[in-house]
């Protein structure tokens, strides 16, 4: 007990030491683009204006939230289980948002009463989770998923201060803050992932729970990820100690991890090493919070390494393990090599929520256009896709090829949550300026209405090439206007007011710098080639490994049977059975009975249902050696799990089919 009383003082001195000079060498970057408030993004329409109302009117609205309130203000939690604790934090969040967005005023009311009854059930000594008090102790404080589920709550009450000003939400996020902060810290607790210490916790696999850094299968990282939410209250507060303590954090992940994950990111940005090899599972949501920690902190300090580091994993989570719609996480994890099964628990929609939110920073700090790209196709093909078109509930999982409504509707749990709340966020990833400049990242059909810049975006991208954006401010205003061009359109166009723009070139902004005056015209057109594409590095894949407190692992077998799927610029198509039930009805499986002829060039055809993202196509197939007609349709539409003239199947049925990869006809 001696000599760990000696270590905690000897440790708590290293760390004062540490701070002292890391404050003297902070270095503030200042961002590349600042994203422009919720509020100043207005009447969203078409496809994406509809699935957000259905998000807002189906979900939100009808959420049984105050039952969940009820949970966390009774405050008698014990177990493990941690899906009822994180639904609040990600509902206010995502109610502000969408009640300010929408100028829904119903809605933001109820939001307002539910963060009271939060704010009011918080204890004096900060906590505001759902522990019971009974289970807490100076030794255990929290409970082992509280980080997690707190992670949320810290979120929604900053995001609800920097919308609205609510002091309140300030004030109770700063005692939440320093309750972690009276407990966790130099010569304190850790986040420790098992009992083990070092030298002993080098290089062990763990299983099981954590006293305070959640599964233990995720090495820490489960705790450690609060170092973002408490840097960012450093960033409004600018107070020391949040900032600090988040260093703290992440300077003892190698440490409580017994892998030095955190240190040998540096491998993984060489080039040397994969993100999966960092230790023995790695779950895709958590290292994305973690990874947001350390951009953070980045921002905070110019410290270059830690930007190197996220900004190398981004990369190889990009070339390897990012899927055709932009989606990531085998699983819940990454996988070595290009290990990206089709079937099965694939791509999690907290991991789309928490990569979408990783990459929107990476491009608010270096503003490269390939983080803007990356947005896009995962915003045109996967967000939606997770969506139920009805009833707004967003899927755990949803593959590149399955089955539906099976998987469609179960939950509340921690995916229905992030589905809504990344919606809720979309917005927010639109546009963004830095003084004079203004970027225009992502084309939604909305108004724009900042205190000086006004305008209005006509379009139906992506389902049209076209995009009008018309200016809408009374006084002329003196703007660069930075309009993104997506890397894969080989022939863009922009004309301002009629005059063609010289040298615009894919994977970049195009400047548009002149004083702007009502009414004033820029005219986009973003030509989209169809395409068959091959499927890279394919294999055939098998489950061999489940780890305790993760999900299941894989193994390749290699095949020379490579699916091919259709492309439409940034669209990605399926072959989904709601849309042809000439082959639903003879129950047909795509992978066994179905080939598509890839010589012909599909046709665009009708749309078949009145909310769908279009264009629709037919092309050629056979079907158990027939010739017949098949509908492709985009991704996005997965979520519409039965027509509009039709019954609705069971819910939890695997009524209908549905493949992006497709094999054709000259594979046997």
């Amino acid at each position: 007990m001696r000599q760990i009383f000696v270590l905690l003082i000897v440790s708590g001195l290293y760390f004062s030491a540490w701070a002292q000079n890391k404050k003297e060498s902070h270095n503030k970057i200042d961002l590349a683009e600042n994203p422009v408030q919720v509020s100043s993004v207005k009447n969203i329409t078409g496809f994406y204006g509809h699935r957000m109302d259905l998000n807002r009117d189906n979900y939100l609205e009808n959420f049984p939230i105050d039952e969940y309130v009820d949970f966390i203000v009774e405050r008698q939690h014990v177990e493990w289980d941690w899906t009822k604790a994180e639904q609040h934090g990600k509902w206010i969040e995502s109610a502000y948002l969408t009640a300010i967005q929408g100028d829904d005023k119903e809605l933001l009311a109820k939001a307002q009463e539910i963060l009271d009854r939060i704010i009011d059930s918080q204890e004096e000594s900060g906590y505001v989770g759902a522990t019971a008090k009974s289970f807490r102790s100076a030794e255990r404080p929290v409970r082992g998923m509280d980080p997690y589920e707190l992670y949320f709550v810290f979120h929604a009450f900053m995001t609800v201060y920097e919308e609205t000003g609510n002091e309140k939400a300030l004030t109770a996020v700063e005692k939440l803050a320093d309750y972690f902060l009276e407990y966790f810290g130099p010569g304190k607790l850790g986040f420790w992932p098992s009992e083990l210490r070092p030298p002993e916790n080098q290089h062990q696999k763990l299983t099981g729970q954590s006293m305070s850094a959640g599964h233990s299968v995720h090495y820490s990282w489960e705790g450690t990820l609060l170092a973002d939410p408490v840097a960012r209250l450093y960033e409004i507060t600018g107070k020391e100690k949040y900032l600090d303590w988040s260093e703290w954090v992440v300077s003892k992940i190698d440490e409580w991890s017994g892998w030095d994950a955190f240190s040998r990111l540096d491998s993984v940005a060489d080039g040397t090493l994969g993100v999966d090899k960092l230790q023995p599972y790695v779950h895709s949501h958590t290292f994305h919070m973690n990874f947001m920690g350390f951009l953070r902190l980045y921002r905070i300090t110019g410290d270059e390494s830690l930007l190197r580091k996220v900004t190398g994993a981004w990369d190889d989570i990009k070339d390897r393990q990012m899927y055709i719609t932009g989606g990531v996480s085998v699983a819940e994890h990454y996988e070595h090599d290009y290990v990206k099964p089709l079937t099965g628990n694939i791509i999690e929609t907290c991991a789309t929520m928490s990569w979408m939110q990783l990459t929107q920073m990476l491009l608010e700090l270096t503003g490269d256009v390939k983080y803007a790209d990356a947005i896009e196709r995962l915003m045109i093909n996967h967000v939606f896709a997770a969506q139920a078109a009805d009833e707004g509930i967003c899927r755990y999982h949803t593959a590149p090829n399955g089955s539906k409504p099976e998987g469609q509707f179960h939950g509340p749990n921690c995916c229905t949550a992030s589905g809504h709340r990344i919606i809720s966020l979309l917005p927010t990833f639109t546009y963004a300026e830095n003084e004079a400049d203004f970027y225009i990242n992502q084309y939604l059909p909305s108004d724009y209405v900042g205190d000086e810049l006004k305008f209005k975006v006509n379009t139906t991208y992506p389902e049209s090439e076209n995009i009008e954006l018309i200016i809408a401010s009374e006084k002329a205003v003196e703007k660069n206007l930075f309009v993104r061009i997506p890397s894969w359109c080989n022939s863009p166009e922009v004309s301002v007011n009629g005059e063609k723009v010289k040298n615009v070139k894919p994977g970049s902004y195009v400047k548009l710098a002149q004083q702007w005056k009502k009414d004033d015209k820029i005219e986009i057109n973003f030509p989209m080639e169809e395409s068959w594409v091959k499927r890279a590095n394919h294999s055939e894949y098998e489950l061999y490994y489940l780890p305790v407190g993760g999900e299941h692992m894989y193994r390749e077998n290699p095949t020379d049977k490579i699916p091919t799927a259709f492309v439409r610029g940034p669209i990605v198509y399926s072959l989904d059975m709601v849309w042809n039930e000439q082959l639903a009805e003879d129950n047909l499986d795509l992978d066994k009975d179905i080939r598509i002829d890839t010589s012909v060039s599909p046709t665009e055809i009708e749309k078949p249902g009145s909310q769908i993202l279009g264009p629709v196509y037919e092309t050629k197939a056979m079907a158990n050696g027939k010739e017949v007609k098949v509908v492709l349709t985009p991704f996005a539409n997965t979520g519409q799990w039965y027509r509009e003239d039709s019954e609705k199947p069971d819910k939890y049925s695997k009524s209908f089919s549905y493949g992006i990869w497709l094999y054709d006809t000259s594979i046997k």
